[in-house]
C-alpha cells in the first residue's frame, strides 16, 4: 500500500494557548502546518513511458493502478503535474475504499489543491481513512479536534486519534499526544486510552 503522502507538524503549545503559528504555504488557516515529504522510493521508479500503461490499468478499475496514477499525477512524477487529474483519480480509489488515497484526497480538500478549499469534505476522507486505521489520517483528525478546525474543538477526540496515529507509526503524533493530554484528567486520559486500543482491536479483527 502506498505510505501517507503528508505528515502533520503542528507547534501545539502554541495552538492550545490560542495564539497562531507563522505563515507557510502548506499553512492556509494559520491554524494547521501540513508538511510536504518526499514520495515513496517505489513511485519514482516508474519510467514515464509506463504512465500510459498504468492509466490503462485504472481506467479498467484497478484499484491500487487508481492510487498510484493520482498520486503521479499530484507530484508530477512519471505524469504531467495535474491536481485536477489527482483528484480524479484520488476520488476513483477513495470511493472504493482505499485508506492511503482517501487520506491524501482529505489533504487535497483541506489545503485547496485542484480547488476551493473544502474543510466538509476534507473531514469527510480524513476520517474515512482513519477508521481503517491510516496513520496519517488519524493524525489529522486529532489535530483538527485539538485546534477546532472543521469540527468542534475536542481534546478528548483528539487524544483518542492521536494515541492511534502514534500507536500505528506516525512519530510526528508524539509530541501533539503529549500535548493534549496535559489538558485531560487522569479519568479522561484513561478512558481515551482504552477507546483507542478498543477501535484498533476492532479494526485487527474486522
Amino acid at each position: 500500500m502506498l505510505r501517507a503522502l503528508l505528515m502533520v507538524t503542528v507547534p501545539f503549545t502554541t495552538l492550545l494557548a490560542g495564539t497562531q503559528a507563522s505563515p507557510s504555504p502548506y499553512q492556509p488557516t494559520g491554524k494547521i502546518l501540513l508538511a510536504q515529504v518526499p514520495i515513496d522510493d517505489a513511485m519514482k521508479a516508474i519510467k514515464a513511458g509506463e504512465l500510459a500503461k498504468l492509466q490503462k490499468a485504472a481506467e479498467d478499475g484497478d484499484l491500487e493502478s487508481q492510487a498510484k496514477l493520482g498520486v503521479m499525477y499530484y507530484w508530477g512524477d512519471g505524469a504531467p503535474l495535474d491536481w485536477n487529474q489527482a483528484k480524479i483519480w484520488l476520488r476513483k480509489a477513495s470511493e472504493r475504499g482505499h485508506p492511503d488515497a482517501q487520506a491524501k484526497l482529505g489533504a487535497m480538500y483541506f489545503l485547496g489543491q485542484g480547488g476551493e478549499r473544502d474543510l466538509e469534505s476534507a473531514i469527510r476522507w480524513f476520517r474515512a481513512a482513519a477508521e481503517q486505521g491510516e496513520p496519517y489520517a488519524e493524525g489529522c483528525m486529532g489535530v483538527m479536534y485539538a485546534v477546532g478546525e472543521g469540527v468542534p474543538k475536542d481534546l478528548f477526540q483528539a487524544y483518542v486519534w492521536l494515541l492511534q496515529a502514534q500507536a500505528g507509526g506516525d512519530t510526528d503524533a508524539a509530541e501533539p499526544c503529549q500535548q493534549v493530554k496535559s489538558h485531560l484528567t487522569p479519568a479522561q486520559i484513561r478512558e481515551g486510552e482504552r477507546l483507542a486500543s478498543e477501535a484498533m482491536k476492532n479494526r485487527v479483527h474486522n
